[in-house]
């Protein structure tokens, strides 16, 4: 059976929450215990411990729900493979639950680093790439932590007309992209940028011509489903 702990009476108000998976729980914790286990990390809407339907007994991990994306993968950085609540099961796995990325519309690979990797198009061609990322670096850390810039080269190695830039959260992704898709002009642009969460490659780009990205990092700690 399964049976949710509301901390927060609100979390309707403040849109769906997300789900994270934690696992190497002591089969006997109560609901209570996990709870305040989970508790010191902000956000924190709801939790389950998830049981036998048939003997009530535990089976070994459970869910907290976070009021958004951000904090859930700041308890996930701040958990996993961190805290240890019973030492013969060793440090507590911590992820955010299979499936949560599609369902609220955000890059795999952003629930895997905590990093948010957007789609820069509308550059202007030919412009001196240093410059170019430069612009961008400054544009965009007016709405949050910028971690990489990576602009893409033409065959003479100037700008190709696109980017990509790291975010360090969703809500500053989310932000700039509010702010400067389809409405910001940058120096010598003919056209407004397109700024939008990248894709694991360029879709429109032949296969041969693709340039290199980020590095892709893969989650760390397990993740769980429902009973």
């Amino acid at each position: 059976w399964l049976k949710w702990r509301t901390c927060i009476k609100s979390a309707a108000a403040m849109g769906e929450p997300v789900k994270v998976f934690v696992g190497r729980l002591p089969k006997d914790i109560t609901e209570d215990d996990f709870s305040a286990l989970m508790s010191s990390q902000l956000g924190l809407v709801e939790t389950i411990v998830l049981t036998d339907k048939n003997t009530g007994q535990g089976k070994g991990c459970g869910f907290a729900k976070f009021a958004t994306i951000d904090q859930a993968l700041a308890c996930v950085q701040a958990m996993n493979q961190v805290v240890t609540v019973s030492e013969k099961l060793g440090p507590l796995q911590v992820s955010v639950a299979s499936g949560e990325a599609q369902k609220h519309g955000v890059p795999q690979e952003t629930m895997a680093t905590g990093q948010v990797k957007l789609f820069v198009g509308g550059l202007p061609k030919g412009e001196d790439v240093d410059g170019v990322s430069a612009e961008l670096n400054s544009l965009f850390s007016g709405y949050g932590e910028v971690t990489e810039v990576f602009v893409m080269r033409d065959q003479a190695g100037g700008c190709k007309g696109a980017a990509f830039v790291k975010m360090s959260s969703t809500s500053a992704a989310t932000a700039a992209i509010e702010a400067l898709h389809d409405y910001h002009m940058v120096t010598n642009a003919v056209a407004p940028l397109e700024v939008k969460f990248a894709n694991a490659r360029v879709d429109n780009a032949p296969k041969a011509q693709q340039m290199p990205m980020f590095p892709q990092q893969g989650a760390r700690g397990g993740q769980g489903h429902w009973a």
